[in-house]
């Protein structure tokens, strides 16, 4: 995964990214922001500068958290982030059974 830094057009794009996973379009987003048909495609648009408030609510909205977002970004799996909270959910021990199973595997 690219750890390059995340600028605004990234958000941007990425923000057009989690619509698409949701299958909401621009204006399907602003009627669940309860804002004007126009609302998303303002700030997809560069029109009006993003506020992390309305950020924030992107996050309900689609069903992600900001880890999700800024961290896994395009890379986002669901199931990859079931497991990731599974492991991290383990006892040191349990983690540490399950890194040595997996390099048996490999």
């Amino acid at each position: 995964m690219d750890k390059k830094k995340i600028d605004y057009d990234e958000v941007i794009n990425r923000m057009g990214y989690f619509m698409n996973r949701a299958n909401l379009s621009a204006r399907a987003t602003s009627f669940r922001f309860d804002h004007g048909e126009q609302f998303m495609k303002r700030i997809l648009n560069k029109q009006v500068e993003l506020k992390v408030k309305t950020l924030l609510e992107f996050f309900d909205i689609v069903d992600i958290t900001p880890q999700d977002f800024f961290y896994l970004g395009k890379e986002y799996n669901k199931e990859d982030k079931n497991m990731l909270d599974m492991f991290n959910n383990l006892s040191s021990e349990g983690k540490e059974t399950i890194v040595n199973l997996m390099k048996q595997i490999k």
